[in-house]
């Protein structure tokens, strides 16, 4: 009886023993692989392929890099669209140009509401407006077109996203409108001007609209075999971007794109990287750290990062910061 009882106490004892080692040995792994080494963070961009694309893979190496334990994903996604994505949770993080993250926190259109949460993370790059037209359509300005009358066929960007929404500004400021265009025998095509260069090189169209980073791989490629140009922006055009998108002057330097000859007076918008009040601080403060401590690498792999220095990381115009962010930056002394 008495070695019944104590092979049964033995018995006891082991499972006490070994429960209280998993117990410690979770514990350990709660403390040591927390959100900063095994996290897991979802980044939504835009199409698969494109620029954006690019740009979300490179900050998700640099993460992967600063914390080799993290799983990261790029989600394809769409400027605007990316907005909804990440406030319901579907992302932690997203790439958005300036004017829709305003936009979003004042609830103005495209948005039906407000969208409170948004939280700026890092400026990613300028991306100045570019009106862009094949030397053959004979268009040398803007005015020329709305003047003159031409039927006008060009490519706005994705139809309703804050991109294609900076050209009905543009055409504002010029005294037109799509309408109009159409009108007088045009076409506004709903195209990203990335995918347009076919249909430039065989007279269908006669160009493109829309911001974008400098310089733009489409227009390099385009312009190795079309003669093509940028045309400038008038004050007015300038100043209604300013006033309606948050848009900044921006002049394009001649010797961006070799078929210039002289610099094209614009004005720009910015690539955001944001997040939502709901994603920890921590995981926002990893993945700034992460994206500063890896620049060089960053500048290697896509010169569009070349604009992000500690003078411009945290320049966010009219969007609030993630806490976040904000700690990081106040730590290393960019912001105060």
């Amino acid at each position: 009886m008495n070695k019944k009882i104590l092979l049964i106490f033995s018995m006891m004892l082991m499972l006490f023993l070994a429960a209280c080692s998993e117990e410690n040995s979770t514990t350990s792994a709660k403390s040591s692989g927390d959100s900063s080494t095994n996290q897991k963070i979802t980044l939504a961009g835009g199409s698969a392929g494109g620029l954006w694309s690019s740009i979300g893979e490179g900050i998700g190496e640099t993460i992967k890099r600063s914390f080799p334990g993290t799983t990261f994903t790029y989600q394809p996604g769409q400027d605007g669209a990316n907005i909804i994505t990440v406030s319901n949770g579907q992302a932690n993080f997203g790439l958005i140009s300036s004017p829709a993250a305003i936009w979003a926190l004042k609830g103005e259109e495209p948005y039906n509401k407000k969208f409170e949460d948004i939280r700026a993370v890092a400026y990613l790059q300028s991306m100045p407006y570019n009106f862009l037209v094949s030397e053959k359509s004979g268009i040398n300005s803007i005015e020329q077109i709305v003047e003159e009358k031409i039927p006008f066929v060009t490519a706005v960007n994705t139809k309703d996203g804050p991109l294609e929404i900076t050209n009905k500004v543009v055409f504002e400021a010029y005294g037109t409108s799509y309408e109009e265009i159409e009108k007088n025998g045009g076409s506004i095509q709903f195209i990203a001007p990335t995918k347009v260069n076919d249909q430039i090189k065989d007279g269908k169209m006669h160009g493109a609209a829309s911001p974008q980073p400098i310089p733009t791989s489409s227009i390099l490629e385009l312009s190795t075999t079309v003669p093509v140009k940028l045309l400038s922006l008038n004050d007015n055009a300038i100043k209604l971007l300013e006033e309606k998108v948050g848009a900044y002057p921006y002049t394009i330097p001649k010797e961006t794109y070799d078929f210039l000859t002289e610099d094209v007076q614009t004005a720009a918008i910015d690539l955001i990287l944001f997040s939502s009040t709901n994603v920890p601080d921590e995981t926002v403060y990893n993945v700034v750290k992460s994206i500063h401590e890896n620049l060089e690498y960053l500048y290697s792999a896509n010169k569009s990062f070349e604009g992000v220095t500690d003078e411009t990381i945290a320049n966010v115009k009219d969007v609030p910061l993630h806490p976040g962010a904000e700690k990081y930056y106040k730590e290393i002394g960019i912001i105060k």
